[in-house]
């Protein structure tokens, strides 16, 4: 079962911790085994517990302090079953028997201290912690330092509840949530499918986890959730979701997965996947292998908008705590070896649940070395101007609560979060949340272009090199291929930048286009179609990227990219001739627009000839308003008409 390590993804499962106390208690104060008859109720609850049926392993412990109340064992552990189900105040009150029970045993104040934080009461935590430090018998000196760090952690948690932040969570509705527990959330790029894990209750000791899927209907509205096909949902546990941004992907967790003689097919207890959804189906998973996948525990995997870099949670060696996370790049057809986060984001403790957004800046995730309110608290941290991650932010009260939040996600505007919880007033178990952002955690917003590349004549779909370049920089940011069945491609935009498109096959032109989001606040996204035309006499195609000041013909340095585009394409064609046409709007003076067009077509002459173009295969024409693509009555329709076009007169 996925959820049965140590590891687990649900909200307060405990159990490693609990051995780890258990286990410091013991050597702290050891004692003589206690033998007692209810033990085999508490041994019974014990499996039940660490299935999450918390119902049941109460049930039980209680059989056993009914025949003797007086059991510290049995107090022990529905201290922890009690906590683990969030059930804080009875907590609490086990903890308090405890002591009463066991005065002399000083580590009953550090569990009464864990509850009442659990409970969000951060004085009488801290005044537990430091009880227990004055506890006769030598203490671990780790111990001392991890309390220490608790109880300065209590006045950090008081100032983070004394200041909350704005957190208006709706649920999802009956769509998504049911009386069973849903979590871990994935959202694609354009809002239309919502993935999570559904976790079903099949027997006392048995769950099943499996992904669904719903297909929004409207902003609000969402389709009745339905499992996603074999083979990517089977008979074992599937959980934690990642789509790519063009919806072609997924990357999940699967854990003790065998082959068809019953043998490990996995490299660890879990491993990370993927799929490829191709010709309306998706693939059969294949394991991401050495070096992403090893002997140890990998889940929780968030890929990059663009596919090529995974951030994961790992236990392998040679980290800094339990879980760690790791981010892996994909070069020269795989993923290499996976790099630790550093210090900045991992610590001690665990860390958990990555979240890219994708502006591929913004990381959001859940750890519990960090200062927090509970057992694990969400938190963000962005890129600095080394490419690294800076410290990180919690989140803020009341999102983070005494307890553990994982698995947020973000949609692509940075507007909304999708939380997991099990507050009171859902439809059951664990539900799925909305909230809007506040504007202390939202990432940076991003627009994307989707676009079909195709033959102009035949309209057949082509594979072509798909570039995106920052036109402030000339730095390529994005180069991909588009789809060779489909034609389809999907690249992103941040906002505040202008950007060219430039699409590019062996033996077509070139199609280029410009997105200016400085000039926009819009971040409504770009459906293109793209049509490529193979070199043929007055075939006409636009330079989008060929940039004057008003009123003057000298090229600006953002112009280069694309004239450098050209140039390839003149050298791809040697025997190619054409004409580049000035054109502008028509404000102003017919005569002056006319040389002005003219100047700026000698512009682009001139620089195409220091670039090494022969001066033969090149004319300049410049035709002022006289040849408008559209009526010059709007702005838009001016910044048309202004326009550099380049016409092929010869190919051989």
């Amino acid at each position: 079962m996925l959820f049965q390590y140590p590891q687990s993804y649900m909200k307060r499962i405990t159990f490693l911790l609990t051995l780890f106390l258990l286990c410091s208690c013991a050597v702290a104060q050891p004692k003589k085994p206690v033998i007692n008859p209810t033990d085999k109720y508490v041994e019974e609850a014990y499996i039940y517990y660490k299935d999450q049926n918390f119902q049941k392993a109460l049930e039980l412990v209680n059989k056993a302090i009914k025949k003797d109340s007086t059991y510290v064992k049995a107090w022990e552990y529905r201290s922890e079953f009690e906590n683990a189900a969030g059930n804080f105040q009875t907590a609490i009150k086990c903890c308090k028997k405890l002591i009463e029970l066991e005065p002399e045993n000083y580590y009953h104040y550090y569990r009464l201290a864990a509850a009442y934080k659990n409970n969000m009461q951060y004085d009488l935590a801290k005044e537990n912690y430091q009880k227990y430090l004055t506890s006769p018998k030598k203490l671990d000196p780790r111990r001392i330092a991890d309390v220490n760090k608790e109880i300065a952690n209590m006045d950090i948690c008081n100032e983070l509840v004394k200041n909350p932040v704005p957190y208006k969570p709706q649920n999802m509705g009956p769509a998504i949530n049911t009386s069973e527990s849903e979590y871990f959330p994935g959202l694609t790029l354009d809002n239309k499918n919502f993935y999570f894990t559904r976790r079903k209750q099949v027997s006392d000791v048995r769950v099943q986890e499996d992904f669904y899927v719903s297909t929004a209907l409207t902003d609000s509205t969402w389709s009745i959730a339905v499992p996603m096909p074999y083979p990517v949902n089977t008979s074992e546990n599937e959980g934690t979701i990642s789509i790519t941004a063009d919806g072609k992907f997924i990357f999940y967790t699967a854990c003790d997965r065998t082959n068809e003689n019953g043998m490990p097919s996995g490299q660890g207890s879990c491993d990370l996947y993927f799929s490829i959804y191709n010709d309306g189906k998706w693939s059969r998973p294949i394991n991401l292998g050495v070096p992403v996948n090893s002997n140890a525990w990998e889940s929780q995997p968030s890929i990059s908008s663009d596919g090529l870099t995974i951030y994961f949670s790992s236990r392998r060696a040679g980290g800094y705590g339990g879980a760690d996370i790791y981010m892996s790049h994909f070069k020269d057809g795989r993923f290499d070896l996976p790099m630790n986060l550093g210090p900045g984001v991992n610590t001690a403790g665990d860390e958990q649940a990555p979240f890219i957004h994708v502006d591929d800046n913004t990381l959001y995730f859940s750890s519990n070395g960090l200062l927090g309110l509970g057992n694990m608290d969400i938190f963000m941290a962005k890129k600095g101007p080394d490419g690294k991650f800076q410290k990180p932010v919690n989140i803020g009260y009341p999102i983070n609560t005494g307890g553990e939040e994982l698995g947020l996600i973000v949609d692509r505007k940075g507007k909304y979060g999708y939380i997991t919880t099990d507050k009171p007033g859902g439809f059951g178990g664990w539900d799925i949340y909305k909230f809007p952002l506040h504007d202390g955690i939202k990432p940076d917003p991003i627009s994307y272009v989707k676009g079909k590349v195709f033959d102009a004549k035949t309209l057949e779909k082509i594979g072509a090199k798909v570039e995106l370049t920052d036109l402030a920089t000339g730095k390529v940011v994005t180069s991909i291929n588009s789809d060779k069945i489909t034609g389809e491609f999907l690249v992103i935009l941040n906002a505040n930048k202008n950007y060219m498109l430039n699409v590019d096959q062996t033996n077509y032109l070139f199609y280029s286009d410009n997105f200016s989001l400085k000039e926009s606040k819009s971040l409504e996204p770009f459906i293109i179609d793209v049509p490529l035309q193979k070199p043929e006499v007055n075939i006409d195609v636009k330079l989008a990227n060929v940039f004057f000041d008003v009123d003057k013909y000298e090229l600006k340095p953002e112009s280069k990219a694309e004239l450098d585009k050209l140039v390839l394409l003149l050298k791809k064609f040697p025997f190619m001739k054409i004409e580049i046409g000035g054109h502008t709007d028509n404000t102003g003076d017919k005569t002056k627009n006319m040389t002005l067009s003219l100047n700026r077509a000698k512009a682009v002459k001139e620089y195409l000839v220091k670039a090494g173009i022969e001066m033969t295969r090149l004319n300049a024409m410049g035709y002022g308003d006289t040849k408008p693509v559209t009526d010059n009555k709007t702005p838009e329709g001016k910044a048309q008409n202004r326009r550099t076009v380049f016409k092929v007169l010869s190919v051989q």
